[in-house]
């Protein structure tokens, strides 16, 4: 019996090795890039050139990833990877990496579905251009450095998860993220951004369970108009430097988890923790009086004041202003 598991694994494992071999450029011809079952490696190439040669082998055009990471390489230019074909391509935490051009990726234009450029040094980003790529699902273009995301920036069909954390931003323009209907995550911590203006977070996805990650920045005022028809499960808003609570900013955003709370029946909420709320005067008193209904519907998580007042000892008296009494 052990002989016959012994025959049947060194079978399995022949035919790995062809089944590789055959999918794959001859190794000495595909240096500095290395290959195996799951996609090919590029880790190693000091420059465009190397990876250029590279990517001109004969062989297999077809693979499902793509990972450069920890290179040197400065930009990546339209024709570096020949016509090989991805499904997914990660080009990752190369530190001398400041531009990319979209186009190199015509080849696997049909085919992409997750890109990830996280941790290069990218100053600029073509936002428009993801349109080109119509299977597109996931995109993370996070810890670079970019600063500004402009108006009407993201336009595509399908993309579901977008991670821009970790980036200098200290803007982003109207519609930027309108968009795209089927979003369903957005990561935007760790940023620069101190005020978002109108429509900057208004975003057109009416997917039932979209998450917007805005903390561990900077972000201290919204426009009332900042979040306008934005319908998200999850609206995080955690460790920032907001200091106010007004109310025709997050009033009409509770309103809206309420009613996807009723039709749904599953928890929708606003999560503020770790900013320093002031609860010092009479633009709290809207608060003071619906805290309650907040509180047993699990609408706003995390409000606390910067001295440790919770929501739930939040009073007329810690605010100063008291309510009028109709005579």
């Amino acid at each position: 019996m052990g002989c016959l598991f012994l025959a049947a694994v060194l079978c399995c494992s022949g035919i790995l090795t062809v089944a590789q071999a055959h999918s794959c450029p001859e190794a000495a011809d595909f240096l500095p890039c290395t290959c195996d079952i799951e996609g090919i490696s590029c880790g190693k190439a000091n420059s465009t050139a190397e990876l250029t040669k590279a990517f001109q082998t004969d062989g297999p055009k077809e693979h499902r990833d793509l990972w450069i990471q920890r290179s040197t390489l400065e930009s990546f230019p339209p024709g570096v990877l020949g016509d090989f074909v991805f499904r997914n391509i990660y080009i990752e935490m190369n530190a001398n990496l400041t531009s990319y051009n979209l186009s190199s990726l015509d080849k696997s234009r049909t085919f992409i579905r997750k890109l990830s450029l996280f941790g290069n040094a990218l100053t600029t980003f073509t936002y428009s251009g993801i349109g080109i790529f119509p299977k597109l699902t996931t995109l993370n273009l996070g810890k670079n450095r970019l600063e500004r995301i402009p108006d009407h920036a993201f336009q595509h069909s399908k993309l579901k998860i977008l991670v821009l954390s970790d980036n200098p931003i200290q803007a982003v323009g109207a519609y930027a993220f309108f968009a795209l209907p089927e979003l369903e995550m957005l990561h935007l911590t760790g940023t620069r951004i101190t005020r978002l203006g109108n429509y900057a977070l208004t975003l057109g996805s009416r997917v039932a369970e979209l998450k917007v990650f805005l903390s561990e920045g900077n972000l201290a005022s919204l426009s009332p108009l900042a979040f306008s028809d934005t319908r998200a499960q999850i609206l995080c808003l955690g460790q920032n430097n907001l200091t106010e609570f007004p109310r025709d900013v997050f009033l009409p955003i509770l309103e809206r988890l309420e009613r996807r709370r009723q039709a749904t029946g599953e928890v929708s909420s606003l999560r503020v923790s770790g900013n320093p709320f002031s609860c010092t005067g009479c633009s709290f008193k809207w608060l003071v009086r619906i805290k309650n209904q907040l509180l047993s519907r699990q609408l706003l998580s995390g409000f606390e004041c910067a001295d440790g007042t919770t929501l739930a000892r939040l009073s007329y008296t810690k605010i100063g202003c008291w309510p009028q009494i109709v005579g």
